[in-house]
């Protein structure tokens, strides 16, 4: 039946005579009211949500979840029988009468699907059918049935012939209907096999293919014109191809189109959108039950307040010691940023120098400062109890006064001071204390010596009071040439807000840098105090006991000359040892590793500078107590020195 032409068709009319598509509105009308069942569920489960507890609320979720999981197919799942509502369409019959042929068919109107056919000799090609129109508008909207994947037919087949066909007919799309002379429709269209009696036929929408004929006649190739079920106008039961002459008979019992309108992977996307939407609700819920809680207890405390002077005096203190804390870490933030932004301002006017790779580090080193005080900030407990906290731990002493002297070495060269930093040779290099505090009370001591003096010189110098086996005590000068402080002043300027010198000076601060100084030295144990004259300058002394702290380079078993006290950059007017270092490969490893801050690597490379020999001891002490205290960029400048030296001889 390749040559087949356009099938003519007699249209019967229905037994009810209504010609509305009531197809499409029963489908629309069940997607609603699915729709609308589970927003009622929805809204019924919020409501009565609230009055459960945590436990029975999400026994009940998990029961729902898997609910849903093992009943997915029969919700997704859709199923229309067009046998079962054979009424509602109307049907029509056709066969070869207009080609020449003689074969007839037969229907009773009461009995849908249900016809005889009798295929007689006389054309081309003898064949038969009868269908259902879908499509009662007239307008070649048609009906979608792309949504369903499966059909399923129980026919009862009797008399000559063991095939029958299926025909689909969908509306053209605008795409190709400048391309079909007129044509409405596509007839696509499959062959099945049926046996005398009951048969159970299952088809696919990937068996159909448009029929040859059809293609042929409008000049067009099977690729161009593919399988779509969105728009169909017909369908229809017909003779098979090689059916031979003879009448049979054909009862249709069932004829289900069945598919899912939502599939599995979007099926289990819509309970995780459900579980997320549900998870979302009950933390709002629990949020603003929170918030209710919290306004009651804060109306109940505001009550209690009124009544009993004790607890509004610690609210206020508590509000106080807040405020406090709060003016303090504003404080101290604002001093090493200070340093950062002078060291910007550097790198903004000249190139990139030595002098300005070793301001670059500072900044890094300052920058960790104020990261460190910001977490301060965040630590609520801290400010519910108005006070500080020490966290002790093995540190370089020597490296951490010099990265300090070096940050303020600017500001005060800047101002035309000359700076001085000397650290004894008694001093131990690695002690056991907060090191972020040491930090901050140098830089308070040393900033208000910078900010109140105008000419003359500052120094800081560390010594040892006294050492025994397990701690040591230590001295800490910080001398300046300034204004100096009067008599009268002395004992106030330890308090918050109070400030020394005239008003000029005293508008550059804050008054709490002195105040956070002493807070810190007393909880190390330790004092500090003032000797001042009036113009001729100030000399600000700590002292506290620290731990001692075992240092790393000991267990190697240096006999060579012990490094030198300060770690990192040296003042200007001093000049540091000069040191065995190793060359050819063993140097360039070591610049490799201190580039990639790989300080861990270069502590297994001291051993082999060691095995080098007595005179490069120094240089394996000094680059290991460098990168046993974290310097990443002391260890850098230290190898790239002696690497330029080397490469230089």
């Amino acid at each position: 039946m390749s040559n087949r032409k356009n099938i003519p068709l007699t249209v019967l009319p229905r037994s009810d005579g209504r010609a509305r598509d009531q197809f499409s509105d029963l489908a629309m009308s069940t997607v609603a009211g699915s729709f609308r069942k589970t927003g009622n569920v929805n809204r019924k489960t919020w409501m009565s949500f609230s009055n459960l507890k945590l436990e029975a609320a999400v026994f009940l979720l998990i029961a729902l979840t898997f609910a849903a999981v093992l009943g997915q197919e029969g919700i997704t799942r859709q199923e229309t029988d067009l046998a079962a509502r054979s009424g509602l369409y109307y049907p029509f019959t056709y066969g070869d009468q207009d080609e020449g042929g003689r074969s007839t068919i037969s229907h009773a109107p009461s009995k849908p699907l249900k016809w005889s056919c009798d295929l007689r000799p006389g054309a081309q090609y003898a064949y038969c059918g009868y269908g259902l129109q879908l499509d009662a508008s007239g307008q070649n909207t048609g009906v979608d049935f792309s949504k369903y994947s499966d059909i399923k037919v129980k026919v009862t087949y009797k008399g000559v012939g063991d095939h029958m066909r299926l025909l689909v007919q969908s509306a053209v799309p605008a795409s190709l209907s400048a391309r079909v002379n007129g044509a409405t429709t596509i007839p696509m269209v499959t062959e099945f096999v049926v046996a005398q009696g009951e048969n159970t036929i299952h088809i696919r929408q990937d068996q159909f293919a448009v029929e040859e004929w059809w293609l042929a006649s409008h000049k067009l190739a099977r690729d161009e014109v593919p399988v779509n079920f969105e728009r169909v106008v017909s369908v229809a039961f017909s003779s098979g191809s090689t059916t031979p002459y003879g009448q049979f008979n054909v009862s249709v019992s069932s004829f289900s189109f069945k598919g899912t309108s939502v599939s599995s992977a979007h099926w289990y996307l819509i309970i995780l959108g459900v579980w997320l939407v549900l998870t979302g609700g009950f933390l709002v819920f629990r949020f603003l039950g929170m918030r209710r809680a919290y306004e009651a207890r804060q109306r109940w405390q505001a009550e209690e307040s009124e009544a009993l002077s004790k607890a509004r005096a610690a609210a206020e203190a508590s509000s106080a010691a807040k405020s406090q804390f709060l003016a303090n870490m504003s404080h101290e933030l604002r001093t090493p940023l200070n340093a950062i932004l002078g060291y910007t301002q550097l790198l903004q006017n000249d190139t990139l120098t030595t002098s300005q790779i070793a301001a670059i580090n500072t900044i890094h080193h300052s920058g960790e400062h104020l990261l460190a005080m910001i977490t301060d900030i965040l630590d609520l407990s801290k400010v519910e109890a108005g006070r500080l906290e020490l966290i002790a731990a093995r540190f370089d002493l020597h490296a951490c006064v010099v990265n300090v002297s070096q940050m303020i070495r600017l500001r005060a060269e800047e101002k035309g001071l000359r700076f001085v930093t000397t650290i004894g040779h008694d001093v131990p290099r690695y002690i056991e204390t907060d090191q972020k505090r040491i930090r901050q009370v140098l830089i308070n001591l040393l900033g208000n010596a910078v900010k109140f003096t105008s000419e003359g010189e500052i120094s800081v110098s560390v010594s040892t009071v006294w050492t025994h086996a397990h701690q040591t005590r230590l001295r800490f000068d910080i001398t300046d040439t300034g204004v100096g402080i009067r008599d009268d002043q002395l004992a106030q300027i330890f308090r918050p807000f109070e400030q020394a010198g005239n008003a000029i000076d005293r508008s550059c601060g804050t008054g709490l840098g002195l105040s956070i100084t002493h807070q810190i030295v007393q909880m190390m144990g330790g004092d500090v105090t003032v000797e001042s004259t009036l113009g001729y300058g100030s000399r600000f002394r700590v002292e506290a006991t620290f731990d001692l702290a075992a240092d790393d380079t000991i267990s190697l078993g240096f006999d060579g000359a012990e490094p030198s006290p300060h770690s990192g950059d040296l003042p200007p007017t001093e000049t540091a040892p000069t040191l065995l270092a190793p060359e050819g490969a063993q140097m360039a490893r070591l610049l490799v590793l201190a580039r990639a801050g790989n300080l861990r690597a270069i502590r297994k490379e001291i051993p082999s500078i060691v095995a080098l020999g007595e005179p490069y001891h120094p240089f394996a002490a000094r680059l290991d107590s460098l990168a046993a205290s974290y310097q990443s960029p002391a260890v850098l400048r230290l190898i790239e020195q002696y690497a330029q030296e080397r490469a230089a001889a």
